[in-house]
């Protein structure tokens, strides 16, 4: 069973299985540690709020070692429903988790 992960406008853009978070076409992008998130390479990205990657301040944003890449998982069933917007007083930050060439364009 996998949890969605969901931008702060309640649209879901991942998905986390385990210990590691995919696309939303199964493509794996990070891992979760005691609720940190970071980059398959180790970088620390952001904190697990709400099914919801953001900037919270007072956490250890020490990298970890990079670990070898899972392979694809399966993409959950399609029809991820958009949830409501969550007013969480921490900045989205899900955008670092991916590469700079898969970031989502600044709007």
């Amino acid at each position: 069973m996998s949890d969605y992960l969901y931008s702060s406008d309640g649209s879901p853009c991942a998905f986390r299985l385990g210990g590691h978070i995919h696309a939303m076409d199964g493509k794996p992008i990070g891992r979760v540690v005691a609720e940190k998130a970071y980059r398959l390479d180790g970088t620390y990205v952001g904190a697990l709020v709400n099914n919801m990657l953001v900037d919270r301040p007072g956490v250890s944003r020490r990298g970890r070692a990079p670990e070898p890449v899972p392979p694809p998982a399966p993409p959950p069933p399609s029809g991820a429903e958009q949830r409501r917007p969550v007013c969480e007083t921490f900045p989205d930050c899900f955008d670092r988790l991916l590469a700079p060439d898969e970031a989502a364009p600044a709007g």
